[in-house]
C-alpha cells in the first residue's frame, strides 16, 4: 500500500479516517497544519510495512549525506567573539528552582483522555502561555502513542513516552525546563488489578500537584461511582467531565463530583482541537445540579 494522506479541519476525524482506510495499526508518519487555513490540517499515513520501509529509506539517504559530508574539507574555522557576562541568565542545562506542576489525568478507556490532554497543552486559558510537556504513560495502545505524538509535533511541545516506572526520572529530568507536565495515563477496566497497580506506581513516582479523573457524562452513575472509589485511592483530586455535547443536560457527574467531594476545574462538550475545553468552575456547574439541593 502507498501512503495515504488526508485533510480536514479536524484532527480526530482524520485519525478516524485513517483508521477507516487504513487500519487500527496505521502508522502516522507525519502531521501538519496546512498554511492556506487556521483550521486546515493534513495528515500522511501509511501501514505499517510501508512505513517502516519509508523510514529505512529515509535512514539511508541520512546516512549517506551524512557520509558525503564527512568526506568534504572542513570549512575554515571562525573566530567568534565571547560571550559577555551579564550575571542575569542561569548557565545552560541548569536545573530550575522548582519541579515542573505536575497534572495526570486518570479514566476508563474511552473517557477521552487523550484528547482532553492535548487541549489543555494548546489552550491559552488552561496554562496562561506557560511552557507545557507531555508524558505518555499510555504505551499499550500503539494508536494512542501516535495520536498523542500528533498533537505535541503539532502544537510544538516535548513529549516523553514511559513504559516503566523506572522510566520517569530520566523522562522527568529532560522535562525540567517545564512549567508544566500533563500526564496521559492508560484506560483500564476495575478488574484489570495488575494494570492498575503499574498506574498507580507510576503516579507514585510522579507524585503529582493534580490528578484529574476524566469520565464521559453518559457513563452509568453505577459505573461511574465506582471508577470515582477506585481514582480516590490513586489520589484524585478533580473531576473532569467529558462528551458534555453528546448528552446535553446529563447531571450524573456534577453529581458524582458533589459526592465525592472533586472539584471541577475544566470540562469539554466536542472533538475540536483547542476548542470544546470549557470552565468546570462552580458558576459553569451549579447549573447542573439545580434543584436537587446539591451545594458545589
Amino acid at each position: 500500500m502507498s501512503l495515504e494522506t488526508f485533510t480536514g479541519s479536524s484532527i480526530p476525524e482524520l485519525f478516524a479516517q485513517v483508521n477507516a482506510v487504513i487500519g487500527e495499526d496505521a502508522v502516522l508518519l507525519a502531521v501538519r497544519r496546512l498554511t492556506d487555513g487556521d483550521d486546515a490540517f493534513e495528515v500522511v499515513a501509511a501501514d505499517p510495512e510501508t512505513a517502516a520501509t519509508r523510514k529505512r529509506e529515509e535512514l539511508a539517504r541520512r546516512e549517506a549525506a551524512s557520509i558525503e559530508a564527512a568526506a568534504a574539507p572542513p570549512p575554515e574555522p571562525i573566530e567568534a567573539p565571547a560571550p559577555e557576562e551579564d550575571g542575569s541568565a542561569p548557565p545552560r542545562g541548569a536545573a530550575p528552582s522548582e519541579r515542573p506542576r505536575t497534572v495526570a489525568l486518570v479514566g476508563p478507556t474511552g473517557a477521552g483522555k487523550t484528547t482532553t490532554i492535548a487541549k489543555l497543552a494548546t489552550h491559552r486559558a488552561a496554562f496562561g502561555g506557560r511552557k507545557v510537556g507531555l508524558i505518555c504513560l499510555d504505551t499499550f495502545r500503539a494508536g494512542a502513542v501516535e495520536q498523542l505524538r500528533a498533537y505535541a509535533e503539532l502544537a510544538s511541545v516535548p513529549l516523553e513516552l514511559v513504559y516503566e516506572p523506572d522510566d520517569l526520572t530520566a523522562a522527568m529530568h529532560r522535562l525540567s525546563d517545564r512549567d508544566v507536565l500533563l500526564v496521559d495515563t492508560p484506560g483500564r477496566g476495575p478488574g484489570e488489578t495488575q494494570d492498575l497497580a503499574a498506574v498507580a506506581a507510576c503516579l507514585e513516582r510522579l507524585s503529582p500537584n493534580e490528578v484529574h479523573l476524566v469520565l464521559p457524562a453518559g457513563l452509568a452513575p453505577i459505573h461511574a461511582r465506582r471508577m470515582g472509589l477506585r481514582a480516590r485511592s490513586f489520589g484524585a483530586t478533580h473531576l473532569l467531565p467529558t462528551k458534555l455535547d453528546e448528552y446535553p443536560g446529563s447531571e450524573a457527574t456534577a453529581i458524582l463530583a458533589e459526592e465525592l467531594r472533586l472539584p471541577i476545574r475544566w470540562m469539554t462538550d466536542g472533538q475540536r482541537i483547542p476548542g470544546d475545553l470549557r470552565d468546570g468552575s462552580r458558576a459553569a456547574v451549579e447549573p447542573a445540579v439545580a434543584g436537587r439541593g446539591l451545594a458545589l
